[in-house]
């Protein structure tokens, strides 16, 4: 495995941030060395410098660079408190108060589309009537992989495992060679599309509920706000943001008002 220079290390730590927004201390040295590495391999470049000049044109280069870099850790209901309160409280709540026949959901840096299907899961169990609501669950990411494997709906044993009982998995989920392939009635309710968070987003309709968790984490206090004032201005007044435990928007964005339910915190949009 060739070794990254600091020169190098420092253009492609600055070009990621200005590109993407994710912010790479020296502490990642080696991770960044290590997953850029097959990179490099695949296209044959001789270093890392050559690989940070030919994603200044090439398009393939640099969405192979952020898959590379970005943290696809993911399961299905993750942070399982947080889909109870979305199941007993706030998708009930938005629908109650919603003038609209349309329930638009955004699950914000997807990764492999788990927290997507989950959602969808909760709306089946929920048996909101389709006659009076038409819901869509949009998952988007900046990696193209990330995007091709969620929109397949195909997982491993392991990953199946990880979040699903085995009646959730029997209702929801098929074999599909050795896999488990998402069923057909929850895929009509998802579609996918890449977006770049430090990009003017690219939609036409606003959204009841928005969930972007453990994403502006790895961004600058400037680049929050930023990201959070475009959220806010793609959500119907009065809809939900949902965010990491650990992240918070106090200082970053006065547009949302803190809530909690049982201990579980979360935004809503001013009116």
């Amino acid at each position: 495995m060739k070794k990254i220079t600091k020169q190098e290390f420092d253009l492609l730590t600055e070009y990621i941030t200005q590109k993407w927004g994710i912010q790479l201390d020296n502490t990642k040295v080696s991770l960044m060395e290590y997953r850029l590495a097959e990179v490099i391999e695949k296209f044959q470049f001789e270093d890392y410098h050559q690989l940070y000049q030919k994603a200044q044109t090439n398009h393939d280069v640099a969405n192979h660079i952020i898959s590379a870099i970005s943290t696809n850790e993911t399961s299905f209901f993750r942070e399982a408190k947080v889909f109870e309160m979305l199941k007993i409280k706030i998708i009930p709540e938005i629908l109650s108060k919603s003038k609209s026949p349309t329930l638009n959901i955004w699950s914000a840096a997807c990764s492999y589309g788990q927290e997507v299907y989950t959602l969808a899961i909760i709306i089946k169990e929920l048996n909101i009537d389709p006659q009076k609501y038409k819901v869509q669950i949009m998952g988007s990411d900046i990696s193209n992989e990330a995007l091709a494997y969620a929109n397949g709906g195909v997982y491993s044993e392991l990953e199946i495992g990880r979040g699903l009982d085995r009646m959730k998995v029997t209702k929801h989920f098929h074999a599909d060679k050795k896999k488990f392939k998402v069923n057909d009635d929850l895929r009509s309710l998802t579609h996918f599309q890449k977006v770049n968070l430090m990009e003017r987003f690219p939609f036409q309709k606003k959204f009841d509920l928005v969930l972007c968790r453990n994403v502006a984490i790895y961004f600058s206090t400037e680049t929050k706000k930023k990201v959070y004032e475009q959220i806010a201005n793609v959500m119907n007044p009065g809809g939900i943001l949902v965010i990491g435990a650990s992240e918070m928007l106090l200082g970053i964005s006065e547009r949302f008002d803190r809530q909690e339910h049982n201990g579980i915190h979360y935004y809503q949009l001013q009116f």
